[in-house]
């Protein structure tokens, strides 16, 4: 599975991987939980692995068993080649059925980024079998390509349009995969120095020149186009919505801090409650560890409440 950032990971986290779904994924787990917490299971996103995780999971391993995955097509999972397999009906299928295989009861589920839109799938394929999903930094993907302006794709959403072009992006990126990669860290002023100065870099880095790693990664974008925001019209359309309890947490600095990010999801979940994190961009586990861990625990013992009570 390729070299491991040693230097970089919590003492007590053990490395792992599982067939599931008809592909192998790659997590790490420690923690051994508290009586009543529920297990929590974090999702990366776009362009990295488990390893944004790293700042907070000391924390939240003091109460909780803790599982960080690495998507299909990301990290040290595999990365099927055919474009299918890619929306999040599936990549959450991969999910559950890992949940299901390490025996898993009603964890709540955390996702940054594209983990987020997995996990909000998750949510709402299998409302029942979690306590709670956590949505770091994202709006719903179908508000987003309906109201998407000329401004927001040039300046935050540019990667939304290149990356679902068929075929073109994958010559484009070739010979240039570090630059590439760069442009999404410099979203956050000084994030770039700080990964290079703790070593993450070189593992984000690593993982995104592993062979199909980009085409993976372009193909999630392009299923999220094609499968996802459909879908969820249709779920809107039925009046389908979150009915489990939803944090949102976004970077105040960032993209969102603008916008009325709980009024939106309010559109298509029952029961939303969360806020800005101050000082803070895209990256939140790595802007912000700390205030991160704090709100995660907080929402869990929430979670474990109104599931007793």
């Amino acid at each position: 599975m390729g070299m491991r950032p040693n230097r970089l990971e919590p003492p007590g986290l053990a490395h792992a991987r599982a067939e599931v779904n008809g592909i192998w994924l790659h997590y790490v787990h420690g923690g051994s939980g508290t009586t009543g917490a529920a297990p929590l299971v974090l999702l990366h996103g776009f362009p990295q692995t488990w390893l944004i995780w790293r700042l907070v999971l000391p924390t939240l391993m003091a109460r909780h068993h803790v599982v960080a995955v690495d998507l299909r097509g990301y990290g040290d999972s595999a990365k099927p080649p055919a474009a299918a397999g890619y929306d999040k009906g599936t990549m959450a299928a991969d999910i559950h059925e890992l949940v299901v295989r390490l025996g898993l009861t009603r964890p709540v589920i955390i996702g940054h980024d594209r983990g987020a839109r997995v996990a909000r799938r998750y949510a709402l394929d299998h409302p029942d079998e979690i306590a709670g999903v956590a949505l770091l930094d994202i709006l719903p993907v179908e508000y987003v390509y309906d109201n998407l302006t000329a401004a927001e794709a040039t300046r935050n959403y540019w990667h939304w349009v290149f990356q679902v072009v068929p075929d073109l992006p994958e010559r484009l990126i070739e010979g240039h995969e570090e630059a590439y990669l760069e442009r999404f860290f410099n979203r956050s002023p000084g994030l770039l120095e700080r990964l290079h100065a703790d070593g993450a870099w070189l593992e984000y880095r690593r993982t995104f020149l592993q062979p199909g790693a980009i085409a993976a990664a372009l193909n999630d974008y392009r299923a999220t186009l094609a499968v996802d925001v459909p879908r969820y019209r249709a779920d809107r359309a039925a009046r389908r919505r979150l009915n489990i309890p939803a944090l949102l947490l976004w970077g105040a600095t960032g993209a969102l801090g603008k916008e009325p990010v709980l009024d939106i999801w309010r559109e298509v979940a029952n029961d939303v409650r969360g806020g800005p994190i101050a000082d803070c961009g895209h990256y939140l586990p790595e802007e912000q560890p700390e205030a991160v861990a704090a709100e995660l625990l907080r929402f869990a013992a929430e979670c474990a409440g109104e599931r007793s009570g």
